[in-house]
């Protein structure tokens, strides 16, 4: 039995004594609720260790207690054993990667958003996929950071996933790592004035790349604009506000809340609009992170329309706090609308659903009905009572 072991059957053989002698201490600085939890806790351990019909591993134990404190929260928070967090702490990844971002839900981890044109997407994976293992090892106990460290590698080297879907049977893919270079916002001129900037993800220069794409199109006789931002999940928040604030003339452009700091408010600065046009954003499911910071900035501004279905709501900022063994992965803020409704576990709802069927069921197809709408709406705008009846 390690040292951790020992202490905590120590504390625990005298845990009913120290509760009933501190009991009223802790009441006051806990309150009664978090009070009568802990005392819970302690006699559900002691029933374990002294009652259980097999001598019980006190560090099993004590590692899924630990693990189930952490999956009540989000799915980026997780409590790391020491040797994960050895692991975690190291400053690089490898250069290889698949292209998935991920986090936990439903016990294991989940696809936010596969990365354009990477290994992933090319192999058809999708959000909302469940990766059952990874190379064999099963995620049910796997934190999201420790998964995005597995999925790195040598270049060249392969990963083996096992993916849940619909179906009951796992679905096996073999996919060789690559160098992923940063895929920079593009535009295209379609009918009738009408202008398309895809944006799939956020790397650092995606601001700049943008704003020289909205001239290129405004110089090829854009209107209105289409602003293409599904499956747009990897990259930096602070590139997402940038790109917002060509867009948005003034107010407030998203904040940033945490427990004890209060909210920062980022405000948009009237000499960094580009576009003044109408404009319409197209959003998914793979939406997060800084494309749905992206996305509620344009609707609290009153300046997109919102054409898709929700973002998956994974816009947190995470700490690495060391303990005595192992750490703590926690999300420590979390970023909010304009009006301050947390994105964070909530996502950014649409203002007109559209499903696109073919992304739903894998299968490949010329038709957009997502980006057809987003054409219809700012080309044929409804009128201003229909739009507030919808």
């Amino acid at each position: 039995m390690s040292v951790r072991g020992r202490l905590l059957l120590a504390l625990v053989s005298t845990g009913l004594i120290c509760y009933f002698a501190v009991g009223s201490l802790l009441g006051r600085a806990l309150g009664d609720s978090t009070y009568s939890q802990l005392g819970i806790f302690n006699e559900v351990l002691s029933l374990v260790i002294n009652a259980y019909v097999e001598p019980v591993n006190l560090d099993r134990t004590m590692r899924g207690a630990e693990l189930g404190l952490t999956e009540a929260l989000d799915g980026d928070s997780s409590y790391l054993d020491d040797a994960t967090a050895r692991i975690v702490r190291k400053p690089e990844r490898e250069e290889g990667d698949v292209g998935l971002i991920v986090t936990r839900r439903f016990g294991f981890l989940m696809v936010v958003s596969p990365r354009k044109g990477s290994p992933a997407d090319k192999a058809g994976i999708r959000t909302g996929d469940l990766l059952k293992t990874i190379d064999g090892r099963h995620t049910r106990t796997l934190a999201s950071v420790m998964g995005d460290r597995m999925l790195h590698g040598a270049p060249g080297s392969v990963v083996k996933l096992a993916i849940l879907r619909q179906s009951n049977e796992p679905i096996e893919f073999d996919l060789t790592r690559e160098r992923l270079q940063p895929v920079l916002p593009h535009g295209e001129m379609l009918a009738d004035g009408t202008g398309l900037l895809r944006i799939a993800e956020f790397p650092e220069g995606t601001a700049d790349a943008a704003r020289g794409e909205i001239e290129s199109l405004r110089h090829s006789g854009a209107q209105r604009l289409v602003l293409d931002i599904r499956q747009a999940a990897y990259g930096s928040p602070t590139e997402a506000i940038a790109v917002a604030n060509f867009f948005i003339h003034d107010g407030v452009l998203t904040r940033l809340a945490s427990r004890h700091g209060g909210e920062k408010a980022f405000d948009a600065d009237p000499a960094l609009q580009l576009w003044d046009n109408p404009v319409v954003a197209l959003i998914d499911t793979g939406t997060a992170g800084p494309g749905e910071i992206l996305a509620a900035a344009l609707a609290g501004a009153q300046r997109a329309s919102l054409v898709g279905t929700r973002t998956f709501g994974r816009a947190g900022v995470t700490r690495l706090f060391p303990l005595q063994d192992g750490a703590l992965l926690l999300t420590v803020s979390k970023y909010l609308t304009p009006k301050g409704d947390s994105i964070h576990g909530e996502g950014v709802a649409p203002t007109v659903v559209v499903r696109n069927a073919n992304q739903d069921t894998g299968q490949s197809s010329k038709g957009d009905p997502v980006l057809d709408k987003g054409i219809e709406i700012l080309t044929h705008p409804p009128a201003k009572a229909d739009s507030e009846a919808s």
